[in-house]
This record gives C-alpha cells, sequence and structure tokens, in this order.
C-alpha cells in the first residue's frame, strides 16, 4: 500500500505544532496559577541556616492553635523620603506583619497603613473599634453621668451668677469692702461661672468626637465640680472661723448669706462626684489616643472580633540595651522587639485563662519587685528586682506574677482572675549577721513554714518550680555548719528527687604546673557551668533548646530515687545534666579547695566528690497529674544570667549583642507551660533584634518587576521557545 508522504508531513506538523501550543498553554496556566495561589495564600519559606526570616517556633505554634480571628494593623508612615530610619522601622514591621499573615494560615489578617496616603482608613479603623462588643456599653455610666451634669450645672450657675452679680454691687456700692474677701469671693465666682459655661461647649464636643470622648468628658465634669464643692466649703469655713471685730459686717453679712445659699447644693455635689470618682478613662478613648500619635509613635493594632490592644512604638522599638556594641550602619538608637511585643498582645486578647506565678521565698529581697529603698539618687539609677528580666518576659507570655514571702505572710496569696497557680519556691534566704548587742536570733525557716509551702503547692491547680542551689557551709570549721536546703526532705519523700545541696559543681582544667592536679576554669564565685557541658535530654521542657546555649551558676547536683525508694505513682526524669566528664565533678569540701590552692596549686577529685554525670534539672508527675521540676540553680534565670553577654553578631543589617544563654529563660518558661499541662506552648522564644530582612525584595519596583517577569515576561519567552521548535520541525 502507497503512503502519501505529503500527508504524513503535514500530519507530523500538525501534532508538533499541537503539542507545541499545549506546552505553551501548560506554562501560562502553572505560572499563573502559582501566582494566584501565592497571592491567594501567602505561604513563605524561610531557608536561611539562622531562620532570621522567620517567626520563632513559640509564636507559630501560637498562632496555629488561635481560638479566634486576629487583625493587626501597622500603622507607618514615613514623612520624608530621606528618613532613611523610618523607611527601615516601617519595612521591618511590613515584613514582621506578613511573616504573621503566613504562620497564621488564614486566621491573622495583616496590614501596614498609611494614614498620609489614604486618610480614609484611620477613621474607618475607628469605627471598627467602636463596633466591638467590648466597647459598646463600656462608657455607659459615663453618660448617665454626663446626663445629669447639664441641670446640677445650671443649678450651680442659678446660685453663683447672682452671687457673683451681688458681691459686685457690694464693691460698688461700698468702696472700704475692696480690701475683704468679698473681692476674692467675687473673683472666685465669676471664674467658676465661666469655667460652667465653657465646659458645656467642651462636653459637647467630647461627645460629637469620631470616638466619644465620654471619659475625658467626665473627668472634666469631675474636676468642675470638685473645685466648686471646694470653694463652697472654704466659704463655710470662713464662716465658722471669722473674728466679727475683723471683717467688716457687711462683708461678713453677705458671706454668710453666700454660705447658707451653697449648703443646698452641697450633698448633690458630694453625690455626683462620689458616682465619677471610679469611672476611668474609657479604653477605646485611649486606644483612640495612641492611634493618634502616629506621626511620631507609630503603633501597631492587635485586633479581635471582640476588642483590641496597642502595641506601642517604644515596645517594638525600644533603645538599644548594649550601649557598648557597635551601632549599626544607620545609627538607629533603637532595635527591633516586634514579635515578642505583638505575640504578647495576641496572648492577652485571646488567651482567656491565666496562669499565676507564685515567687515565693522566706525573707530576704523580693525576687520581682524592686527594692525603692535602695535607690541610688546620686547615680540617677532606679532599682531593679534580681528577677526582673524574667519577670519582664513572664508578664509578655501572659503570665501574672506576685510575691509571697512566708515570714511576713502566712496564707498563700489568692491572685484574682487567674485560673490556676504555679509556685516558685526559692531557697530560704540566709539569716542576716546577728548583732551582738541584741540577744534575739535571726529567724529561720520552722519545720510549720515549711509545712505551710508544701501544702500550698500541694494543693496548687497549677504545680510548682522549685530552685534548689549550692548552700555554703554556715562554720569555716571543715566538716561542721552544712549549709541546709529546708525542702529536701519534701522533695525526697513526696517526689523522689534528692537536692545534694551540699555539693558545688565546678568545672576545671588541668594545672599548667602539674598535669595530675587541676584548676577551675571560670570563677569559683559565680560557678557557671554552660554548653556543652551543660546537655539538655529529650524531655518535653528541654526538647526545642538543643540547639540554643544555656548556663548554671552556683549549681548542686540532683539525685533520683530508684527502685524501692520511688514514691507511689511518680516517674521523674532529666531535663538538664552535665554530661560525663572528667573536667566537672560537684565538690563535698569548699574549704578542701581553697587550702589545695594554697598549698599545691591545684585539686584533684575526691571520693566523696560526686563525679559526672549527673542531672540539675528535674520534671516529676504523680498518678494525679500534679506535677513539679526541681532545677539545681536558683539564679540561672536572675539578671546577671539572661543579661551576661554573648558576643556581638550582625543582625538585620546592624550589630546586636546576643545573650551567652538564650535557652536559659525558655527553660524556665517552657518549664512553667509543663507544669500548667500546656504542652503546646512548650517552644523556643522570640530573640530580641532579630527580625525579617527582606525589605529590598519587597521594594514596590521589583514587586512590579516579578509580577510582569512571571505574568508576562516568562509566558512570553515559553512561547517563543516553543514556536522556534515547531518552525524548526516542521522543515
Amino acid at each position: 500500500m502507497a503512503v502519501d508522504k505529503a500527508t504524513s508531513v503535514a500530519r507530523r506538523r500538525v501534532v508538533y505544532g499541537a503539542n507545541a501550543v499545549l506546552q505553551i498553554v501548560l506554562v501560562i496556566l502553572v505560572v499563573v496559577g502559582a501566582v494566584y495561589l501565592s497571592q491567594r495564600y501567602k505561604r513563605q519559606a524561610d531557608l536561611t541556616r539562622s531562620g532570621v526570616n522567620s517567626l520563632s517556633p513559640r509564636t507559630t505554634t501560637m498562632l496555629r492553635s488561635l481560638p479566634e480571628n486576629v487583625t493587626i494593623t501597622g500603622i507607618y508612615t514615613v514623612l520624608s523620603e530621606y528618613d532613611t530610619r523610618a523607611q527601615k522601622r516601617r519595612d521591618t514591621v511590613r515584613d514582621v506583619l506578613a511573616l504573621y499573615e503566613s504562620a497564621g494560615r488564614g486566621k491573622v489578617t495583616a496590614n501596614l497603613v498609611d494614614p498620609m496616603k489614604d486618610r480614609v482608613l484611620l477613621p474607618a479603623l475607628l469605627r471598627r473599634l467602636r463596633d466591638k462588643p467590648a466597647y459598646k456599653d463600656e462608657a455607659k455610666k459615663h453618660e448617665e453621668a454626663l446626663q445629669s451634669f447639664p441641670s446640677l450645672n445650671k443649678e450651680i450657675a442659678d446660685v453663683i451668677g447672682p452671687q457673683a452679680a451681688d458681691a459686685d454691687r457690694l464693691l460698688n456700692t461700698d468702696p472700704t469692702l475692696n480690701r475683704t474677701v468679698v473681692v476674692d469671693l467675687s473673683l472666685r465666682l465669676r471664674n467658676l461661672a465661666r469655667r460652667g459655661d465653657e465646659l458645656m461647649s467642651t462636653i459637647q464636643e467630647f461627645q460629637k468626637a469620631e470616638i466619644p470622648r465620654y471619659g475625658q468628658a467626665v473627668e472634666e465634669a469631675r474636676k468642675h465640680i470638685e473645685s466648686v464643692d471646694k470653694f463652697f466649703r472654704d466659704v463655710a469655713d470662713y464662716v465658722q472661723n471669722a473674728s466679727p471685730e475683723k471683717v467688716p459686717a457687711a462683708a461678713l453679712d453677705f458671706v454668710q448669706k453666700a454660705s447658707q445659699a451653697y449648703q443646698a447644693l452641697l450633698p448633690k455635689l458630694t453625690d455626683f462626684t462620689t458616682r465619677t470618682q471610679g469611672l476611668k478613662r474609657v479604653e477605646l478613648e485611649e486606644l483612640s489616643d495612641q492611634l493618634d500619635r502616629w506621626a511620631n509613635a507609630p503603633p501597631i493594632l492587635v485586633e479581635t472580633p471582640d476588642k483590641a490592644q496597642i502595641v506601642a512604638f517604644n515596645d517594638v522599638w525600644p533603645y538599644r540595651t548594649d550601649q557598648n556594641a557597635p551601632p549599626p550602619p544607620d545609627g538607629d538608637e533603637r532595635e527591633f522587639a516586634g514579635e515578642q511585643a505583638i505575640s504578647s498582645a495576641i496572648l492577652k486578647l485571646t488567651q482567656k485563662e491565666k496562669t499565676a506565678l507564685i515567687f515565693t521565698r522566706f525573707g530576704g529581697q523580693s525576687p520581682i519587685t524592686p527594692d525603692f529603698s535602695q535607690m541610688n539618687m546620686s547615680m540617677r539609677q532606679m532599682p531593679r528586682a534580681p528577677y526582673g528580666a524574667l519577670n519582664d518576659l513572664l508578664l509578655k507570655e501572659n503570665f501574672l506574677t506576685q510575691d509571697w514571702d512566708v515570714s511576713t505572710q502566712k496564707t498563700p496569696p489568692k491572685p484574682e482572675g487567674t485560673a490556676r497557680s504555679v509556685y516558685v519556691v526559692f531557697p530560704a534566704a540566709p539569716p542576716p549577721q546577728q548583732d551582738p548587742r541584741r540577744p534575739t536570733p535571726p529567724p529561720t525557716m520552722s519545720p510549720a513554714d515549711v509545712k505551710l509551702v508544701t501544702d500550698a503547692v500541694n494543693a496548687a491547680a497549677g504545680g510548682a518550680i522549685f530552685l534548689a542551689a549550692w548552700t555554703p557551709p554556715t562554720s569555716p570549721v571543715p566538716g561542721m555548719g552544712e549549709g541546709k536546703y529546708d525542702y529536701g526532705e519534701y522533695l525526697s519523700s513526696t517526689w523522689g528527687i534528692q537536692v545534694e545541696n551540699t555539693y558545688l559543681t565546678l568545672s576545671f582544667a588541668p594545672s599548667p604546673e602539674n598535669p595530675k592536679l587541676f584548676i577551675p576554669t571560670r570563677d569559683t564565685q559565680r560557678a557557671i557551668i554552660d554548653s556543652p557541658v551543660l546537655q539538655f535530654t529529650d524531655q518535653p521542657i528541654a526538647r526545642p533548646l538543643h540547639a540554643a546555649p544555656g548556663g548554671i551558676n552556683e549549681s548542686c547536683p540532683l539525685k533520683l530515687a530508684g527502685g524501692d525508694k520511688v514514691p507511689a505513682g511518680v516517674t521523674a526524669e532529666p531535663v538538664a545534666l552535665i554530661r560525663g566528664t572528667n573536667d566537672v565533678w560537684a565538690i563535698k569540701d569548699i574549704m578542701r579547695l581553697n587550702e589545695d590552692f594554697r598549698s599545691n596549686k591545684g585539686t584533684y577529685r575526691r571520693d566523696d566528690d560526686v563525679a559526672a554525670p549527673f542531672p540539675v534539672a528535674v520534671a516529676a508527675k504523680n498518678d494525679k497529674d500534679q506535677r513539679l521540676v526541681v532545677f539545681a540553680s536558683a539564679g540561672f534565670v536572675s539578671n546577671p544570667m539572661l543579661e551576661t553577654p554573648g558576643g556581638v553578631v550582625l543582625l538585620g543589617g546592624g550589630f546586636q549583642t546576643v545573650p551567652a544563654y538564650p535557652a536559659n529563660p525558655d527553660l524556665f518558661i517552657n518549664a512553667a507551660y509543663w507544669v500548667t499541662n500546656d504542652a503546646g506552648r512548650i517552644s523556643v522564644g522570640a530573640q530580641r533584634a532579630e527580625a525579617p530582612r527582606l525589605s529590598k525584595l519587597k521594594d514596590d519596583r521589583w514587586l512590579t518587576f516579578w509580577h510582569v517577569f512571571l505574568v508576562g515576561i516568562w509566558p512570553g519567552m515559553a512561547l517563543v521557545v516553543g514556536g522556534g521548535v515547531w518552525l524548526f520541525r516542521r522543515r
């Protein structure tokens, strides 16, 4: 059978051409679909090794478990194209908001608005806030008070107006009264009358504003009523104490009649003041006031369907903590802490149940409240609480913190508005040096005080965190005056955790003078043990922190009970431990250590010392699901440890000082979440100053270029190549 070669060639051309067209169409569809999906769902991937273009795992976990939708609006503008700092800050906030929206997966809507470019956005935002359920009836009592004010103000005017006129007539008819109390009364009456007239128009303006200023209106009305009340009472006091011999009869008669006229109004003035005394500024007004500061202090607004909260500019851009670090290229004195601030606001709006952390101590200084009696006025330094940095982080995590000194308060505090309490138990403070002139011994913790704390811990719905530590000996004589840890018996008998508080963990290195002896590698006063000797286990509290450096100071070994010594129903496991090494051990006799250095220029591990490995943090729970964590270092989350600089690195286009032990605060916060059985929040928190830095890629010109390239140029290139292939195969 003969084959028509011409037909075969034509058919082949059609097939090749159709194939090329189909491929071009498929490429266009894929590109357009990819662009659409990227705009619709806005997913991102951070391919950097350090993850600087991502939110922290704790924030991501929180966003994915949000119980309700959240809207985040940044109100930023750049007043001048030469203001590079304002541009940087705006771009940084824009990038972070984009990450929140991406990580929220449909539950977070984030926008950056510029009031200079679109002036209708801010009024629309205010109207949206006004319609939220939390603010609809917020000013109801304020409105009721303001409804009664006009009639009261008229009654006042009806009294003081004629009084002022009478005072003026009296002064005109009798010039001898120009040096009497009548002059002062006339002046004050006219001022009160004028103030009352002006106040009515002011209150009307407050009520007609975009966001009615009921709080300000009530405040102004109360001030006026209080000033009138004070004036009336001053007149009454004058009448009571005036001497007829020194005051002209006409002036005294006028003042007495005025005082009688005022008496009928005094109960009404007192009633208005009492009704309005507890009325604070309306929250919606405060939100509006902070939004109005967008030109100088651009805010970020976080909203849920019910209410909203402002993230202030100073919280997003605090001043640099380390003034000794090299400044960034633009010389900006502020650093970025936006993720921590925004996440804290979201938590406060969406987390309905709050947990109280009760910092429990016996004597000594409060861990979380500054001692203002120690203020150094000459150096202009404000006092700081020893654990103030940790307290700030806990408040941002939506915990409520409270102090309990068992030496002065024998009943546990009961914080209002919290669902549960977690007791953070510190070792008892060492008694102060006894004054030899006073025979009364210094207070020490009694068994009854210990039982008071342990009973509170056993009854707590949220568990406890015990901060143990090495206890220095109380006597310089070897073998005498061993330090006491008051909660040791409770932890051992109830939870199977033994605290070896008389042993101090130290790190050593071979002595250069005698390799068989060892010398401390760190300052023995702080006795810091850090990574990699300090290791985190796979227990849920520590699992996310394997890559983060941590450190403990003045720690002692912990020991877990085994066999039949384990309390019934209790399971315990290490959270952090000192890895097995010959360079670290816990020394029993610190006095012997000092003697070794004096005599032999070195020391060695004795049989009664504790060799590594051993735990320094342990988590335990019982069959009732009560939970407890013990740390063998009371100071690992104190200010000195959290603020120890770890070096200067380049972050976000500028140099920043990073902490030496970033795992420490996360370890404590994770423990607080674990004991409250909130394992979903256990993660790594936001690190200050680490922020996305993709602003150059997101510049408007680059956005336009990539849109044109992906939608037009790339498909066009595919069309040209496909057409060339088709023409080539057609020959």
